[in-house]
């Protein structure tokens, strides 16, 4: 019964570690074979250590078992890990920390039973402590975490010395001169690993908070610049409507000049003349319209500009878009999802070859409470993807899928983008918070 239990211990380890990571990891594509593959390594090393346990007895445990789960963990994050390298080890080591806490947190749970009633109670609590820690890392710390990752770069190389340095610390307090498990009587080491487990904890809040405030200054600078985007659409917007204005009060007042040259040239028989002169004023009627994609002025607006933008670089563009004037989704946010994905298209329309149709096709619509978009636009057969999103094919581009993901997650919508039929399609749903 014992070797059955300290046998179990050591797959509840990797069990546990595995999770760990998994609740904040992203993994590479294609995920279902990686975690397959990730899990076959797995029941290999647990094979592996069936063996050296049979072999060696159960006593060789305390020297070989955490060495082979420890390589377990490490293979797990070679195979499964998506994320750059300073992110992945930053993750790896924060896991083992929580393994190495975990495992001395219940260890010291159960010093005073022996024998088979230790190695049950050490299992009873590290399954407890597991089954809170993991839950709580999908659901409060893979979404700040993940957060984390698409907005911080170089910061993740001084962040992991954070983990690397607790590892280090838990090490000389746990395992030297003595091993944690051979401890006799009151041992100071009790009480310093203790501070150092709270310190630990305040280290990595304090992390969280300054990593934060780094998201907060990024994502404030982006909302600046939209504002100044989502200005200069209003200024073009009131600009168009002021000529309009202004050159049909001039219409109307000279109206009657009009009918009276009419009448002339149809009296004088002037007719190709005639032709002409209603073709230009046909032009400046054309001239005083304003198009109305929508009842909403800003996403008309944005509309209207990137229309503009469209015809200048000989791109076809259409529209079907049923937003009414008032939506529950702020203005800045609207000029940040339509301004970048109408950005995207074009962009993606000026790098085909020529000869190739460029047209760009836009969908937007308000159902109960949701704004669903659509944008597709024929793109190049070279566009590659890592993790759903697609790779920038810019020099230190991929802000605007940023600013996008941000958006999204603000609205606890959605966002997604495939490749069909030569079309790159780009589908965005945005929960609509309040009715202003």
């Amino acid at each position: 019964m014992y070797e059955f239990l300290l046998f179990f211990s050591f797959i509840e380890s990797v069990i546990g570690a595995t999770l760990t990571s998994a609740s904040t990891m992203r993994f590479k594509e294609p995920v279902k074979k990686r975690i397959i593959l990730g899990l076959t390594v797995m029941l290999l090393g647990i094979g592996v250590l069936c063996g050296v346990l049979y072999t060696q007895g159960i006593h060789s445990a305390d020297s070989v078992a955490i060495v082979i789960v420890l390589t377990l963990i490490l293979a797990w994050f070679l195979i499964c890990s998506a994320d750059p390298f300073f992110v992945s080890l930053f993750n790896f080591l924060t896991c083992i920390n929580i393994y190495i806490a975990v495992s001395y947190i219940s260890s010291i749970v159960s010093m005073h039973a022996d024998g088979v009633e230790y190695v049950l109670k050490y299992n009873i609590a590290r399954t407890i402590m597991y089954g809170l820690v993991i839950p709580l890392m999908f659901k409060f710390v893979r979404p700040h975490f993940r957060r984390l990752v698409t907005s911080l770069g170089k910061e993740w190389m001084v962040a992991s010395l954070v983990p690397l340095m607790f590892l280090l610390l838990q090490v000389v307090l746990l395992y030297y001169p003595v091993p944690y498990f051979f401890w006799e009587g009151e041992n100071w080491n009790r009480i310093v690993i203790a501070i150092v487990y709270v310190l630990f904890l305040v280290v990595y809040y304090l992390l969280s908070i300054q990593a934060s405030d780094i998201i907060e200054k990024y994502a404030l600078e982006n909302r600046n610049l939209l504002m100044v985007q989502q200005d200069k659409l209003w200024q073009a917007e009131l600009a168009r409507q002021k000529v309009a204005v202004a050159l049909a009060s001039q219409q109307r007042h000279d109206m009657h000049h009009h009918n009276a040259v009419i009448m002339e040239m149809l009296r004088s028989g002037k007719l190709s003349q005639l032709e002409g002169y209603m073709q230009n004023f046909e032009a400046a009627l054309e001239m005083s319209q304003s198009t109305v994609y929508c009842k909403n002025p800003i996403i008309n607006s944005i509309c209207n500009a990137y229309a503009k933008k469209a015809k200048q670089a000989q791109i076809e563009i259409s529209f079907y878009v049923v937003v009414p004037e008032q939506i529950g989704i702020d203005n800045v946010d609207l000029t940040c999802i339509f301004g970048n994905v109408f950005e995207n298209a074009i962009e993606g329309c000026l790098r085909l070859s020529d000869g190739r149709l460029r047209e760009i096709a836009v969908t937007a619509r308000s159902i109960d409470g949701r704004l669903r978009i659509q944008v597709e636009n024929p793109c190049r057969d070279d566009i590659a993807f890592e993790a759903d999103l697609p790779k920038t094919q810019k020099q230190n581009g991929g802000t605007g899928i940023k600013s996008l993901i941000y958006t999204a997650e603000r609205y606890e919508g959605t966002l997604g983008f495939s490749i069909s039929n030569g079309k790159f399609i780009t589908q965005i749903v945005l929960n609509e918070l309040h009715k202003s």
